[in-house]
């Protein structure tokens, strides 16, 4: 019986047998929903989706979009983050950006590596770190700063801490691979710290083109002694931080969050070969006229460039055996004879002192003047003869890199040095 005549109303002892309509469309669409998410099999999980879904609830208006942004992009599928959510946050931190979204974001990416348990979450946001840093304004990179300095200053006192460029004691036990992931995060997370580090105190990455002509020399060219032995170590550490990240593991090698971090280190390695190459360049140029300390400190970074220049090789002989990589055609690097390092560490030995006021036996400053022009003339001539670029591109993953292998030609005259890093092409196999 229907109670005062009211249409649809329901009996007493049937009360609560059937769910208005409206509920009830609303709860076969949202079980319809879920279904197609359970059985989305290598799709973003169900719970990323509704870890997503209540950021955008929660998070504040006015930076909404940076939140769900992060959020997808450094979600637990195994791929690299996906190019729609990045362009969001590259329009983010694009120069000119509001102070006030740039330093919400770093803030955001913070949050997010501490609170991240998963290997998958941590690698790929600092994959998504990577491409914002390289593509940012002086904004967003200044705050980069700030935060690594404070973050060293946290750690002098706390090295435990767990933050952004402090993941050295964090690993994700859940599985043997997911621990050799968690190493390999690391190091690359030890790679972007040092190349934030040096923001102000190399030659920016970013503004060096991967697929520039070689011939183009770079400022390192042009450096006096002073700057060249303050930047050349510098470059060389951030080249060792990116040798280190090499993937040991075959099991890795088919993990596409892991090539796609490996895409943006080969990016760099092609620059910082770039920069080191010229500095040496440049080294041998003005070797023979420095005192013993520069001298010294000269010779140690040839023969570290020298040890660089193996183990880049042996890096893009690992990636040319990737599945990924098969078909791309790396640089060979060739490094210069030991009767040069002979002959520079001669003249280190009988290089004067630059102790203020101190006197050098005549013997000594004609032994070592005497080494420098030998050294000059041996290695004026004949002029080098520049090795053919490679017409290969460089195959990008993240898309929109074109990089032929960094052929480097010699020094203008009238005194030009031998250029021993130049690349030749790779022979086909």
């Amino acid at each position: 019986p229907r109670q005062g005549g009211e249409l649809g109303a329901r009996s007493p002892e049937r009360e609560g047998a059937h769910v208005p309509l409206r509920t009830a469309r609303t709860t076969a669409n949202m079980a319809s929903k879920i279904s197609k998410l359970m059985d989305r099999t290598g799709k973003t999980s169900i719970f990323d989706h509704g870890k997503a879904y209540y950021v955008a609830q929660t998070a504040p208006a006015e930076f909404k979009h940076i939140c769900v942004a992060v959020e997808k992009a450094t979600n637990n599928d195994v791929c690299g983050p996906k190019e729609k959510h990045v362009q969001t946050l590259l329009e983010t931190v694009k120069p000119g950006a509001s102070i006030a979204d740039v330093t919400f974001l770093v803030k955001y990416l913070n949050r997010q590596i501490v609170d991240a348990t998963r290997w998958t979450t941590m690698l790929k946001t600092h994959i998504l770190l990577h491409r914002l840093l390289h593509n940012s304004g002086d904004e967003f990179k200044d705050q980069l700063r700030r935060m690594q300095k404070w973050v060293e200053e946290d750690r002098a006192t706390d090295s435990r801490i767990k933050c952004m460029f402090s993941v050295r004691n964090w690993r994700d036990d859940s599985s043997v691979d997911a621990n050799e992931l968690s190493q390999w995060t690391r190091s690359y997370a030890a790679y972007l710290e040092e190349v934030v580090i040096n923001l102000d105190k190399i030659p920016r990455l970013d503004r060096l083109a991967a697929g520039s002509n070689s011939a183009e020399a770079t400022e390192m060219r042009t450096c006096t002694e002073s700057e060249l032995m303050e930047k050349l170590p510098r470059i060389q550490n951030a080249m060792r931080r990116l040798l280190d990240c090499e993937v040991v593991n075959s099991n890795l090698t088919t993990n596409d969050a892991v090539i796609a971090g490996v895409s943006l280190l080969l990016k760099d390695s092609f620059k910082l070969y770039r920069l080191v190459n010229d500095g040496i360049i440049r080294l041998i140029d003005v070797f023979f006229n420095m005192r013993k300390l520069n001298a010294l400190k000269a010779l140690d970074a040839y023969k570290r460039a020298t040890q660089q220049g193996d183990d880049l090789e042996r890096l893009f002989r690992s990636c040319n055996s990737w599945p990924s990589f098969r078909d791309t055609k790396f640089p060979h690097i060739e490094n210069p004879p030991a009767s040069f390092m002979q002959t520079m560490e001669e003249y280190a030995r009988a290089a004067p002192s630059e102790t203020p006021g101190e006197t050098h036996p005549p013997q000594q400053r004609l032994h070592a003047a005497a080494v420098a022009s030998a050294a000059q003339q041996q290695h004026a001539a004949p002029a080098p003869v520049a090795a053919p670029a490679q017409t290969t591109p460089m195959e990008d993953l993240m898309g929109g890199f074109a990089a032929p292998a960094p052929a480097q030609t010699s020094p203008p005259a009238p005194a030009p040095a031998v250029n021993y890093f130049a690349a030749a092409p790779a022979t086909a196999a």
